[in-house]
C-alpha cells in the first residue's frame, strides 16, 4: 500500500510539473489553423505551431505570461494567455508580395543552408537507408468556402439562399476517413493495408486512399506529387539555379537552428515550380517542416504542408501531412465555391523493426482488407486523431440518407462505366463506344452500335455483342461475345468470341490496357488502307500473374476472303478464300509498376521502367481445312524517361518476325500513318504512305522528346515543342507470291520531325501543327514531297 501511494504522489508531482495546455492558432477569416506560426515568450523558449495550428504551454505559466505570434502573411500578436477563450488565438490576415532580391555582396545565406540540405537530401530521405512501420489515420473534408458563405447577406424573401445558409451550419459537403498500417523496406518493398475507411455517401473502397495518394508522402524526391501532377523540388539538385531562396527567420532551440526560408522558381523559368517555405534543422540540415503550392495556381488552387519529427536521434520522419484545396469557380455549390481539406497523422512509427521476414511483399503496394469498410464506431475513436465534431456525425447522416434516396453509389457506377468507354443504358445494359462510330481509309466511315451485359446483371459473366456497317466497302459486320469473370481479383478471364468482320492485312494488335481516345494504336485506325474479310471464332483465358504482369493464353479458327485485286500464289494455285487455324500467347510486362487493390479494382501507381509486350502466333495445318503452318513473333518494349524541369522522352522499339510462306494478313505492314494535313500520331512513321511497306522481319525505333510547354498569359494557348525521330529496317523473303506490289525497309528509312502543340487550347484539348521529313534511301527525289504537313491533337490532363 505505501509503495503504491508513493507511487501515485510521484505521478501526480510529475502531471502537476509536466502538464501542458494545448492551445490553436487560426485564421480568423477561414477559422482554419495556421501551420508553423512562431510563438515567442518570456517564459519559454520559442516554437513553431504544427501542421494543425496547435502549440503547448506549461499550466504554470498560463496565467502570468504574454505570447508574441508571428506568422507570414498576418499582423504580429500580443496577447495574454489568460485572455485567450477556448485556447484560440486568432490572427488577422494582410496581403503581403515577394519581390525579386538581388544580392550584390557575398553569397545568398540562404544558398549555403539550402545546398546543404541537397547535400544531405539522400541521407534524410525516410524512404532511403532504413526499414520501418507506421499507423496512420487520413481525413478529407470538403466543404464551400466558408469565408464567401459568411460574407452573404440573409435575406428572408430568398428561402433558398437561406437553406443553403443553414445547411452548411449544420454539416460539411463531403467527408471521408481511413486509417492504414505501412511496412516499407528500401529501396521498393512497400506494403500498406487499409484497415478502416468511411466515406459519406458510399461504401466503394476506391475513396479509401484519396487523403493519402493526394501529395507525396516524402519532399525528398526529385519530383513532387500534387494532385497527380509533378512538380520540380526546390531541393533537388540544381535547385538554387532554378529557385529564388530567401532566409527569412531564425528560431534557435536548445543547440539547434530551424531557418525559415521562402522560395520560388526564378522570374523567367519554364518549368513547372513550387512555392512555399522550407523550415532546415542544423542536426542533419533536414527538412523539418515545409509547405508548397503550385507557383502557377491556374484552376485548382493547393497547398501542401507537411511536419517532420527526429525519431529517436536515428530519423527524421514524416509525421503529419496537410492539403488544402481551393476548386476552380466553375466547379461551385449553388454558386459557393468548394474548398478541401485533409489531414493524415502518422504514429506507432518503428524505424528498423524487427521479423520482417515474416512479411510477404510483391507489386501490389496497398490493398483494403476485407472488413475495413464495416468498422464499428468504437474502433473509430480509437483510430481517430481526434474525436469526430457534431458537424461531421452530421455529415455522415445526411449524405449518408441523400445518397441512398438519389441512389449516387449506383450512379457512381454508372459513371465509372462510361469513363471505360460503356455508357449505361439503364441498369443492367452498356453501350460500347468502340463500336458507335469508326473510320479508316477502307471502309470509310464505320457505323455501329455495341451492347453488353453490366455486372448489375449477372456480376460473374458478360454477354456481348455489335454490328456496324461500312459505307466506304458497303459492309455489313457483326461479332459477339461472353466472358466469365473466373477470379476479379487475381484477373482470371476465360472470353469465347465470334466475328464476322474485317482485318486489316498485316496487322498485329496487342492487348490495350482499357479505353483511351488518344492512344496511338486508335488514331493509327484511320490511315489502315488494306484488309481482308475475316470470320473468326476464338477461346482465349487471361490471368494477372502477378500485379504487373499478365498472360493470355488463345486459340481461334478462321476463314479468310481476301479483297482486292489482291491474289497470293500457293503452290496448291491462287488463293481467294483460305482457311486458317492459330494458337499463341502473349504477355504484358509492366516492370516494377505498382498497383493498388482496392476491392476488385485494380489502380496502377505507374512505373519507371519500360512496358515490355510479346506475342506469339502459331499457324498450324492438320486441323480441318487449316492451310498454312507460320509462327509469328512480335515484341514491343515503350518507356517515358522524364527529364527534370525540361519534359519527357518516349522511346518506343518495335521487332517482329514471321517464319513461314504465308499471305499478307500474317506479314507485317510497315507503320505507316502519312498523308498531309491528316492527324499526327506518335509511334508511328509520320511520312510514310499507308500500305507502302510489308516485311517478313523489320524493326522499328520511335523516339519523341516532348519539351514543357511555355508559360503565356493567354487562357487559350500553351504552346510546347515536341522533336520527333523514327528509324526502321526490314525485309520481306518471297515477295513473288504476292500479286500486290509493295516494298520492304531493306536500306532503313528515316525521318525527323518538329511539333508545335498547343497552339489552341480549350478546356483539356489542345491542337496544333507539326511538319515531319523523309530522307534516305526512300525519299524523293523532289525535295518537297519530302515534306508531310500534319495537325496535331491532345488532351491536357
Amino acid at each position: 500500500m505505501k509503495q503504491t501511494t508513493l507511487l501515485i504522489l510521484f505521478l501526480l508531482s510529475h502531471a502537476i510539473v509536466i502538464g501542458q495546455q494545448k492551445f490553436f492558432i487560426k485564421d480568423r477569416v477561414t477559422l482554419e489553423g495556421i501551420p508553423f506560426a512562431k510563438v515567442m515568450s518570456t517564459s519559454i523558449a520559442p516554437q513553431l505551431t504544427d501542421i494543425d495550428g496547435a502549440f503547448q504551454i506549461p499550466d504554470s505559466i498560463i496565467t502570468e505570461s504574454y505570447i508574441t505570434v508571428r506568422s507570414y502573411g498576418y499582423l504580429d500578436t500580443l496577447i495574454a494567455l489568460r485572455m485567450v477563450e477556448n485556447f484560440t488565438i486568432y490572427l488577422e490576415p494582410i496581403m503581403q508580395e515577394v519581390e525579386e532580391v538581388v544580392v550584390r555582396a557575398g553569397e545568398n545565406p540562404a544558398h549555403r543552408i539550402i545546398q546543404a540540405a541537397i547535400d544531405n537530401r539522400k541521407s534524410n530521405d525516410p524512404l532511403r537507408n532504413n526499414a520501418f512501420q507506421y499507423e496512420s489515420y487520413s481525413k478529407f473534408v470538403f466543404d464551400v468556402d466558408r469565408e464567401a458563405l459568411d460574407s452573404l447577406v440573409p435575406d428572408d424573401s430568398d428561402s433558398s439562399m437561406m437553406s443553403i445558409m443553414a445547411f452548411f451550419d449544420q454539416q460539411h459537403l463531403f467527408l471521408l476517413e481511413s486509417a492504414s498500417r505501412r511496412t516499407f523496406i528500401p529501396p521498393s518493398k512497400d506494403k500498406e493495408e487499409i484497415i478502416a475507411y468511411k466515406v459519406s455517401g458510399f461504401q466503394n473502397p476506391i475513396f479509401s486512399t484519396f487523403a493519402n495518394e493526394i501529395q507525396s508522402f516524402s519532399f525528398y524526391n526529385e519530383s513532387i506529387q500534387i494532385l497527380g501532377k509533378e512538380y520540380v523540388n526546390p531541393i533537388a539538385p540544381g535547385g538554387t539555379r532554378r529557385y529564388l531562396f530567401i532566409l527569412e527567420d531564425t528560431l534557435v532551440i536548445n543547440s539547434d537552428t530551424t531557418y525559415t526560408i521562402f522560395y520560388r522558381p526564378r522570374k523567367g523559368s519554364n518549368y513547372d515550380g513550387l512555392t512555399g517555405r522550407l523550415y532546415i534543422n542544423t542536426d542533419g540540415f533536414a527538412i523539418e517542416k515545409v509547405t508548397a503550392s503550385p507557383y502557377d495556381q491556374s484552376g485548382f488552387a493547393v497547398q501542401i504542408v507537411q511536419e517532420y519529427a527526429h525519431l529517436n536521434d536515428k530519423k527524421w520522419f514524416p509525421l503529419k501531412l496537410s492539403t488544402n484545396v481551393a476548386f476552380p469557380e466553375t466547379i461551385s455549390v449553388n454558386g459557393l465555391k468548394m474548398v478541401g481539406k485533409g489531414n493524415t497523422y502518422i504514429r506507432n512509427v518503428i524505424v528498423d523493426p524487427e521479423d520482417l521476414k515474416k512479411i510477404k511483399f510483391n507489386n501490389v503496394t496497398v490493398t483494403t482488407t476485407e472488413d475495413a469498410g464495416e468498422t464499428d464506431q468504437k474502433t473509430w475513436e480509437n483510430l481517430r486523431e481526434y474525436q469526430i465534431t457534431e458537424r461531421e456525425l452530421k455529415t455522415y447522416q445526411v449524405v449518408d440518407s441523400i445518397s441512398k434516396a438519389e441512389k449516387l453509389e449506383q450512379k457512381f457506377d454508372l459513371l465509372s462505366s462510361a469513363m471505360q468507354g460503356k455508357i449505361p443504358l439503364g441498369k443492367k445494359i452498356n453501350l460500347d463506344i468502340a463500336h458507335v462510330l469508326n473510320y479508316d481509309q477502307y471502309e470509310g466511315f464505320r457505323l455501329g452500335a455495341g451492347l453488353e451485359t453490366s455486372k448489375r446483371l449477372i456480376k460473374h459473366v458478360t454477354f456481348g455483342g455489335y454490328g456496324a456497317y461500312g459505307f466506304k466497302d458497303k459492309g455489313f459486320k457483326y461479332g459477339g461475345f461472353s466472358t466469365i469473370h473466373i477470379s476479379k481479383k487475381s484477373g482470371v478471364d476465360l472470353k469465347l468470341s465470334y466475328s464476322e468482320d474485317v482485318a486489316e492485312r498485316g496487322g498485329l494488335n496487342f492487348s490495350n490496357d482499357g479505353f483511351n481516345l488518344t492512344s496511338p494504336s486508335l488514331m493509327r485506325h484511320f490511315f489502315i488502307q488494306q484488309m481482308d474479310k475475316q470470320r473468326i471464332a476464338e477461346a482465349s483465358l487471361t490471368w494477372n500473374v502477378r500485379a504487373n504482369i499478365r498472360l493470355k493464353a488463345f486459340g481461334n479458327y478462321q476463314r479468310v476472303q481476301q479483297t482486292g485485286e489482291y491474289i497470293y500464289f500457293s503452290a496448291d494455285g491462287n488463293l481467294e478464300q483460305f482457311d486458317q487455324a492459330e494458337i499463341g500467347g502473349e504477355i504484358t510486362w509492366n516492370i516494377r509498376e505498382k498497383v493498388m487493390m482496392l476491392g476488385d479494382t485494380r489502380v496502377s501507381k505507374g512505373t519507371k521502367w519500360p512496358k515490355v509486350q510479346l506475342k506469339v502466333v502459331n499457324g498450324f495445318t492438320g486441323f480441318e481445312a487449316s492451310q498454312f503452318s507460320y509462327l509469328r513473333t512480335s515484341l514491343n518494349i515503350r518507356q517515358d524517361i522524364r527529364i527534370r524541369a525540361f519534359g519527357t522522352l518516349t522511346m518506343v522499339v518495335q521487332g517482329d518476325n514471321l517464319q513461314g510462306d504465308v499471305p499478307l494478313l500474317y506479314a507485317y505492314r510497315g507503320n505507316g500513318t502519312g498523308l498531309s494535313w491528316n492527324l499526327s500520331v506518335p509511334e508511328t512513321f509520320e511520312t510514310m504512305e499507308p500500305s507502302r511497306f510489308y516485311h517478313t522481319q523489320q524493326v522499328a525505333l520511335y523516339s519523341r522528346l516532348n519539351i514543357q510547354a511555355f508559360k503565356t498569359k493567354a487562357k487559350w494557348n500553351e504552346p510546347s515543342i515536341s522533336l520527333h525521330q523514327a528509324i526502321g529496317y526490314g525485309e520481306y523473303v518471297g515477295k513473288e507470291r504476292h500479286s500486290y506490289a509493295f516494298e520492304s525497309m531493306d536500306k532503313g528509312y528515316f525521318e525527323s520531325g518538329l511539333i508545335l502543340n498547343g497552339v489552341l487550347v480549350s478546356g483539356f484539348a489542345q491542337v496544333g501543327a507539326g511538319v515531319f521529313y523523309r530522307y534516305g534511301s526512300y525519299a524523293d527525289n523532289n525535295w518537297k514531297n519530302n515534306i508531310m504537313p500534319k495537325i496535331s491533337i491532345g488532351v491536357m490532363l
